[in-house]
C-alpha cells in the first residue's frame, strides 16, 4: 500500500468525511472537487499579495523571515508539482506548482553558473551572466563577494 493511499484512508477515517461536490471531464481525465471538513484540513489564513520575488540570499539563509506568499509557493511546489492522481491538488494547483518549479529550476541553474564563474575568479563574467539572466539581486551579491577587501 502506498504512503499516499494510506494517508488518504487515514484522512477519510477521521471524524467527518470529505464530500463530493462535482466532477468534470477535462482533457487529462476526470477532475473531481471535494469539500474537506475543518477536522481534516485546516486552511491557512489568506496572505497578502507579494510585490517582489524573494532574494536568493533569503532562499539560502536560515533564520531569515520570508513572506507568507513565498512559503505558500514552496509548499505548493513540494505538494503539487510532481503529485500523483491521489493527491489533494486541483489541476490549477498543479499547473501553478509546475510553473513555479520551472522558474525555481531556472533560477537555480543561473545561480550555479554564476557561482562557478566566481569560484574561478572570473568576477566580471559572473556579474555579466547574472545581469543577462535578469537576477539583479544575484548580480549585487556577486559584486559584493568580488569586491576587494580593504
Amino acid at each position: 500500500m502506498s504512503v499516499a493511499f494510506a494517508f488518504a484512508l487515514a484522512l477519510l477515517a477521521q471524524e467527518g468525511q470529505a464530500t463530493l461536490q462535482s466532477c468534470v471531464f477535462e482533457a487529462d481525465g476526470w477532475v473531481c472537487r471535494y469539500r474537506v471538513p475543518e477536522a481534516i484540513y485546516r486552511p491557512e489564513t489568506a496572505a497578502p499579495a507579494r510585490t517582489s520575488q524573494p532574494t536568493p540570499a533569503q532562499d539560502l539563509a536560515p533564520g531569515v523571515p520570508r513572506d507568507a506568499e513565498a512559503v505558500r509557493q514552496d509548499r505548493l511546489i513540494r505538494r503539487c508539482a510532481d503529485a500523483g492522481w491521489l493527491s489533494l491538488c486541483t489541476p490549477g494547483d498543479r499547473r501553478e506548482a509546475q510553473a513555479l518549479k520551472a522558474r525555481a529550476d531556472i533560477r537555480e541553474s543561473l545561480r550555479l553558473e554564476v557561482t562557478a564563474l566566481a569560484a574561478k575568479n572570473q568576477c566580471a563574467d559572473a556579474i555579466r551572466v547574472a545581469l543577462e539572466g535578469g537576477d539583479l539581486d544575484l548580480a549585487r551579491e556577486i559584486r559584493a563577494f568580488c569586491a576587494p577587501v580593504d
